[in-house]
């Protein structure tokens, strides 16, 4: 194998060294590290993925030794809480990627790493600089009360919560069929087994773009039998046609037919949808499943800022006022389908 070297000024062969790592950090921690040495000058070369690796034993190596908190720790604090990166980085006050960094397999100070293992461990100390932070404005309040409500969901089975969860949803989301929820009574059942379906078919299924293609597929089956499918009332949002209240948030959080993922980046934060394979279409008919199919082929390859524009398109999104319900009637004519 060859890398370039910036001494000799071309591709060149390289031999590995084993180098004693006596101390990092001011901390023994008797490791060692591989180095790449030119073949032709003999001067040391980086190599990125020896680096990498070298990097990885002097962590972990590190980590033994000073019980520095885990990658797998701070996750499973951030789970706790239902929090992303970006959230519990607001909460300590530190740095923008540096809960992302060190989930990486970065590693932090030791006064940083006690300071996560005492909040890990302690609830009532992370309660108290949650409340620090959504006083001094850090984070809202929508996410204090995630955390607020922690003790209380620490003694109710998740099960429990998923039951909450249908409870709210099917509440928030049921009414008399009309024109619009198109002449469908909802169906929570059943629109789980569509979102399942759904992200088998479609590779990175966002939960934004879940939601547009639950619109695409109500509005062409309205305009195709007469009746939506799902029975789901939708409003005008600034970025499309969005399940009434943005309520596909709380619906990509149910867990029995698929799994919520967040993810951050430097970007922010985004959730895709995962499918737990089991879903079950039997309770829809040969044409329900073709509409299905049509949105997911006309969808799939194009991205969601690409499928929010598609649906700005359309007259229910168009001649509806922002934050209203938009009718189905708009369903007869359809722009995304010329």
């Amino acid at each position: 194998m060859k890398v370039y070297c910036p001494y000799c000024r071309k591709e060149v062969a390289y031999k590995i060294e084993k180098r004693e790592v006596k101390e990092f950090r001011g901390i023994e921690i008797g490791t060692y590290e591989n180095v790449a040495i030119c073949e032709k000058c003999k001067k040391d070369l980086y190599v990125n993925e020896i680096e990498n690796e070298n990097n990885e034993r002097i962590y972990k190596a590190y980590q033994r030794k000073t019980n520095c908190i885990t990658p797998q720790e701070i996750r499973k604090l951030r789970e706790k809480y239902q929090l992303s990166q970006r959230e519990l980085t607001a909460i300590l006050g530190f740095g923008k990627m540096t809960i992302n960094r060190y989930e990486r397999g970065g590693v932090p100070t030791k006064s940083q790493s006690d300071y996560l293992k005492l909040l890990s461990e302690n609830a009532m100390e992370f309660n108290k600089k949650a409340k620090e932070a959504y006083e001094a404005k850090r984070i809202n309040q929508k996410t204090y009360q995630k955390i607020a409500m922690q003790d209380i969901e620490d003694i109710v089975s998740q099960e429990d919560i998923q039951a909450m969860y249908r409870k709210y949803i099917n509440y928030a989301l049921t009414r008399k069929p009309d024109i619009y929820n198109g002449y469908k009574t909802f169906d929570l059942e059943l629109l789980e087994n569509i979102i399942s379906y759904l992200a088998s078919k479609v590779k990175n299924l966002t939960i934004t773009s879940m939601n547009k293609y639950l619109w695409f597929i109500d509005i062409l089956a309205f305009q195709q039998r007469g009746t939506s499918i799902t029975g789901l009332t939708y409003q005008n949002q600034q970025f499309g046609p969005t399940i009434v209240e943005q309520k596909y948030k709380e619906i990509s959080l149910l867990d029995n037919k698929y799994t919520r993922n967040d993810y951050e980046d430097e970007t922010g934060t985004k959730s895709y949808i995962t499918s737990n394979h089991n879903y079950d279409l039997s309770k829809l008919g040969k044409e329900e499943i073709k509409i299905i199919n049509t949105i997911i082929k006309l969808l799939k390859d194009k991205k969601v800022t690409d499928i929010s524009n598609l649906s700005h398109q359309e007259d229910g999104w168009k001649k509806t006022k922002r934050f209203e319900n938009i009718s189905f009637e708009y369903a007869m004519k359809l722009n995304f389908m010329k």
